[in-house]
């Protein structure tokens, strides 16, 4: 019986839940500028530098792996001399507080009466002594509050030739409540690729699945 009990209160607790997950999405903006008579170049070499970051991080070091890779497949080779690079590419992400709001939610308390004896079915007692669901009662509400925090997560991506001119600029950010740059400044450099050395009309809205676009 204490196996039936419990069997009963399973399905009902599957009643009130759902198994589904759900793939967290990012919300990105793409704005990208190129000076005219420009291209995007194959087997030109860069030298990779920081706008704000300490060049040495562990941090830096990470992001700025991922940002070489993409660079090779669009044709930029690094340069292992710095003095004799074509272009240099500065490389800066980061996350600024933008907003911060607390929303009021309602929701109903339920409880479930499962109850014990002979229950009736269709005008006869059934002569089977077990328990069986009576109902689901609620009884009151629970009034919270949450407060939410907004960020703003942002890449940039700066090239400039040898007499420090502007090339092209790439800018890439994403509003939310993540924190995890570990996660998210790798979605953005990816979402930066194929807008490399371009030129956008006006800021360009994608939506990015929390999936690796490519294996590094």
């Amino acid at each position: 019986m204490k196996k039936l009990l419990l069997t009963t209160l399973s399905l009902l607790t599957l009643i009130f839940t759902t198994g589904c997950s759900v793939t967290p999405k990012y919300r990105v903006t793409v704005d990208a500028i190129t000076a005219p008579n420009i291209t995007l170049k194959t087997k030109t070499t860069y030298n990779l530098e920081s706008l704000s970051k300490n060049k040495n991080s562990l941090e830096f070091q990470r992001f700025s792996s991922k940002l070489s890779a993409i660079l090779q497949e669009e044709g930029l080779l690094q340069a292992y001399d710095k003095n004799s690079a074509q272009q240099t590419i500065y490389f800066d992400y980061g996350i600024e507080k933008i907003n911060e709001e607390s929303r009021t939610y309602i929701e109903p308390n339920l409880s479930v009466h499962v109850g014990w004896g002979y229950p009736f079915y269709g005008g006869y007692y059934r002569r089977h002594y077990y328990p069986y669901w009576s109902g689901i009662y609620r009884e009151s509400y629970t009034t919270y509050r949450k407060n939410y925090i907004y960020y703003n997560r942002y890449i940039t991506l700066l090239a400039k030739d040898s007499f420090s001119r502007e090339l092209w600029r790439v800018d890439v950010s994403s509003i939310g409540e993540s924190k995890n740059l570990k996660k998210i400044i790798p979605i953005l450099i990816e979402a930066a690729e194929p807008y490399l050395g371009t030129n956008t009309k006006e800021p360009i809205k994608l939506i990015i699945k929390d999936i690796p676009l490519k294996k590094k």
